[in-house]
């Protein structure tokens, strides 16, 4: 069975690109102290050498969309809840109707 794959925050990783960058530590004992693998350390570290630390914070284009879709989502929930009720007053009051005609 293959592993999960584990996502990181962009603060974690500009912490983790800043202390390889900085060179106080080997990449080898960050990766360890982080549970992560070289490899990421090294790409991160190089993303924020090229890139800066902007890079680790902006919304990716896929969390944009998603976001959007739910913001859409809560509106039409907040329109159907008020379609709901205004149908479950309309039947109290047809129901209260149906008696006095009785």
């Amino acid at each position: 069975m293959g592993r999960k794959k584990r996502t990181f925050t962009g603060d974690f990783k500009l912490k983790v690109a800043s202390e390889a960058l900085a060179g106080e530590k080997t990449i080898q004992a960050i990766a360890a102290e982080n549970n992560i693998s070289v490899s990421l350390v090294s790409t991160w570290k190089k993303t924020l050498q090229q890139e800066g630390p902007r890079f680790f914070n902006e919304k990716s284009k896929i969390q944009k969309e998603l976001e959007q879709h739910l913001e859409e989502l809560e509106r039409e929930k907040q329109l159907l809840l008020e379609e709901y009720g205004k149908s479950q007053l309309e039947n109290v009051l047809l129901k209260k109707k149906l008696k006095i005609q009785d």
